[in-house]
């Protein structure tokens, strides 16, 4: 009796998981756009083509996507292997941004309508995968066909591919300003090497119909989109011209003053790393740091009242100019941010951007964080940069960037504040409900501490090193404390790493409700009513807690402070 057997073949429900895991990775709005974005611009790169051409279209309305490049196409014997999970013909082309074999998978089973086209001079075919997404959801039996894997006869040089009926995402709310805005700095579409080097041309047309109906069409540059982009030669100094400028002759302050005022400082270089590792840059310093916003809202990326609501700046930050330091590999932007170093004068961070091309960079599936030892690379760097800018301009800058946003009027401002829902509990002094306001929530709380009305909870320090909001004591206990708008905007942090759940000791929040309990449970968390007295030091509970966040029994829940309830 044969008694052998092929262990390795994994069974269906693996392969779900395998699916489900690879799907888990993923955290962006950006990412389906991003993976298609990036295996076009891989394509075209190993072609001798030297006009590369992608055509993109984007249907909100019946959330699909549909892009085609004049890249190195697929062989039609290849096609059918290269759907499978972590199937990949780039691990051995060193110029390829994608080398895991995961980002076709990924946004096939992102949509229940996957089409795909390709060819070369080896011949042309298609297929076409049905139901992918509704697969992955289900648990049944069924297996996943690939349909229709046709040969054609005719002449096609390159890929399309199609997605229908895509899972529903914020992506496809964006207007036509913002999505040109995510293309050019989250994905391959926004090439981060023209910024130091000619490199290839590929024409980019961009075909979008919004959730309104309405249809836009626009060639857009093959280059990352940086804020100097947005400004005139006049808003803009490179560092070493000031320093140029200062060593021709002796010069007051007020003609240094002179030289940088409304001026956006930039400077772009690059570092050796242990003499083998090229690491780009381009860094960009802004005199006031609300030019961010200034200059997003000029160019219609966002609008005034938005960046005044903390929900919409939670779900949409990244459709707008901010600071912070980011990476990219081989010409793609990862979208990842790295937390600021440890510096002297760290309020100017909030003035700087920074932007490391890194072609040894590695990342995980999802591109939501780097490895640990990379990071502590690039805040070396960004460190030097930091000092250098300090060094030289600190004293200096002063002005604004012209905009079209309207002054600041302080009465208009107190006008809408009167607007605001009264919080009008007895004993507070807090005046408006503060729904929608982190900082509201965080003031309340205090005044909360300050009345007697939280006990035995000893506030130590704010935002240390800018990674939590608040340190604080229960009795000998430490406690690591966040505050929040709403319950849910948490999980914008643990999507991006920036903060873990099992450092986080207690959450203060307004008013948890059903879209919380809901938000919760899709990312495989749940919110529990804390029982009994939640004045219980024996059960170890945070006091005052009204709720506990929990992720599975593996670590200790976050303990909740829904201050609403508490002032009930």
């Amino acid at each position: 009796m044969d008694r052998q057997k092929n262990f390795l073949t994994p069974d269906l429900n693996q392969i779900r998981h395998t699916i489900k895991g690879i799907d888990d990775s993923y955290n962006h709005d950006w990412d389906i756009l991003a993976e298609l974005c990036q295996n076009s611009v891989d394509a075209i790169r190993e072609t001798s083509e030297n006009n590369g051409r992608i055509d993109l279209e984007i249907n909100a309305k019946n959330r699909s996507v549909k892009i085609t490049d004049n890249g190195i196409g697929i062989k039609p014997d290849r096609l059918p292997n290269l759907l499978k999970p972590f199937s990949t013909d780039k691990a051995k082309n060193s110029n390829s941004i994608g080398e895991k074999g995961v980002g076709l998978t990924f946004a096939m089973f992102s949509c229940n309508k996957f089409y795909i086209k390709s060819g070369n001079s080896n011949g042309v075919s298609e297929a076409r995968v049905n139901n992918a997404l509704s697969w992955k959801k289900s648990n049944d039996d069924s297996y996943l066909n690939l349909e229709n894997h046709t040969i054609l006869e005719e002449e096609f040089y390159g890929t399309e591919v199609y997605l229908e009926d895509v899972k529903e995402s914020p992506i496809f709310e964006l207007n036509f300003d913002q999505l040109k805005f995510v293309l050019r700095t989250k994905t391959s579409l926004g090439n981060t090497k023209s910024l130091w080097q000619d490199d290839q041309n590929i024409d980019i047309y961009l075909n979008f119909i919004d959730i309104n109906g309405k249809r836009f069409n626009e060639k857009i540059d093959f280059k990352y989109r940086t804020i100097l982009d947005e400004v005139s030669e006049r808003s803009k100094i490179d560092l070493e011209e000031f320093v140029n400028y200062l060593k021709e002759k002796d010069r007051t302050n007020q003609e240094k003053r002179n030289k940088l005022r409304d001026k956006i400082i930039y400077k772009k270089g690059s570092y050796t790393h242990n003499n083998n590792r090229e690491i780009n840059y381009i860094a960009c310093f802004v005199p006031n740091r609300n030019v961010w916003k200034k200059i997003s809202v000029s160019k219609n990326l966002c609008t005034e009242e938005q960046l005044k609501n903390d929900n919409w700046l939670d779900k949409y930050e990244y459709t707008i100019y901010q600071n912070g330091i980011f990476t990219s590999v081989k010409g793609m932007p990862t979208g990842i941010k790295i937390n600021n170093p440890s510096t002297g004068s760290a309020g100017y961070w909030s003035n700087i951007f920074i932007l490391f091309e890194d072609q040894q960079l590695k990342f995980d599936v999802g591109r939501k964080s780097i490895h640990g030892s990379q990071a502590s690379i690039h805040r070396k760097y960004a460190k030097i940069l930091f000092n250098e800018f300090l060094d030289y301009v600190r004293k200096y800058v002063s002005g604004d960037i012209n905009s079209s946003r309207p002054d600041w009027d302080k009465d208009e401002i107190f006008d809408e504040i009167d607007q605001i829902i009264d919080l009008d509990i007895p004993g507070i002094k807090f005046a408006k409900n503060p729904r929608n306001q982190e900082a509201s929530i965080s003031a309340l709380f205090f005044e909360c501490i300050g009345r007697d009305i939280i006990k035995d909870i000893k506030p130590l320090y704010c935002g240390y090193k800018r990674r939590y909001d608040l340190y604080a004591l229960w009795n000998n206990k430490k406690l690591v404390i966040e505050f929040k708008s709403q319950l849910r905007n948490i999980l914008k942090d643990f999507n991006d790493e920036q903060k873990m759940f099992n450092e986080i000791d207690c959450i203060v929040c307004w008013n948890i409700d059903e879209d919380d309990h809901q938000a919760m449970v899709n990312k495989g968390l749940s919110i529990e009513e804390v029982n009994g007295s939640i004045f219980s030091k024996r059960n170890r509970k945070v006091p005052h807690s009204t709720h506990k966040l929990i992720l599975s029994g593996l670590t200790s829940p976050i303990y909740l402070i829904d201050l609403k309830k508490v002032l009930e």
